[in-house]
């Protein structure tokens, strides 16, 4: 009887020991408050923008209220580097079971190519979605004029849910507990109209030119974010038009300092 005690006894401290050796689950966490969503609440990040460092502040401002539904206004102290915080300041977010969906106009921070992307409940996490599902997406085409050319711009805007981690730690050695990625995805084609030439022609050839992971600790808010910019335009054959030929970009925005109840 006694063997059999300690035989349970050995088998439980196994078990509980690979449980915590499992950083990197497929199996759902408990992030069902992935940002607490209370009126003053704040996350201060360290941003890293090619090599430029600096501070985000964002916080919760007020409620506001957008077709009779209530929702947390978010905003930054000043402008923002990064692109977590840039998507989220003087935008509207509200928690349904769990989900967070977005509404207001998400700047991308790609100044070359203005987009007004408008979204209303855009779901930008789902604490039950299996890893590799498609949250949100969001498709349009703007046409503008950018220095007497006459540019279309088409876009496709997507969430996706990423893995799911009983512990993550940040760049910074900082460890949280129930953590789940988002990855944000921005997929553009571009094409230009030049006088004196009869037709138009593809410079952008559809690409992914935003893409960012997102980690949620459950209680806490985002604590980490990883985005990479970057395109390539197609052979312009020697026209000079008002977009630089390539882009590459890396930022890392990881949370210093934070206050939410």
């Amino acid at each position: 009887m006694k063997k059999n005690h300690y035989l349970l006894l050995l088998l439980s401290l196994f078990i509980f020991s690979c449980s915590n050796d499992d950083d990197n689950s497929s199996n759902p966490t408990d992030v069902n408050n992935a940002i607490p969503l209370s009126t003053g609440n704040y996350w201060v990040y360290d941003v890293d923008v090619a090599g430029t460092t600096g501070r985000d502040s964002l916080y919760i401002a007020n409620d506001t209220t957008i077709n009779n539904t209530t929702y947390k206004k978010f905003k930054t102290e000043s402008f923002p580097m990064g692109f977590y915080s840039m998507a989220l300041n003087n935008n509207a977010l509200r928690n349904v079971d769990g989900k967070l969906l977005l509404s207001g106009g998400i700047d991308t921070g790609i100044p070359e190519i203005p987009l007004d992307l408008t979204v209303s409940d855009f779901v930008i996490f789902d604490p039950n979605a299996a890893t590799g599902s498609i949250l949100s997406t969001f498709n349009g085409q703007n046409e503008q004029e950018l220095e007497g050319y006459d540019i279309s711009v088409s876009y496709s805007l997507t969430t996706e849910a990423g893995d799911n981690y009983t512990s993550y730690t940040t760049p910074d050695g900082q460890s949280y507990n129930n953590v789940k990625a988002v990855t944000v995805k921005l997929s553009l084609k571009v094409v230009v109209s030049i006088p004196d030439i009869p037709f138009p022609f593809t410079i952008l050839p559809t690409q992914d030119v935003l893409v960012s992971t997102q980690y949620y600790a459950n209680g806490i808010g985002m604590v980490h974010t990883t985005t990479a910019m970057q395109y390539e335009l197609a052979d312009t054959f020697g026209i000079e038009l008002p977009l630089p030929q390539s882009l590459e970009e890396h930022q890392e925005e990881v949370l210093s300092v934070y206050s939410v109840q």
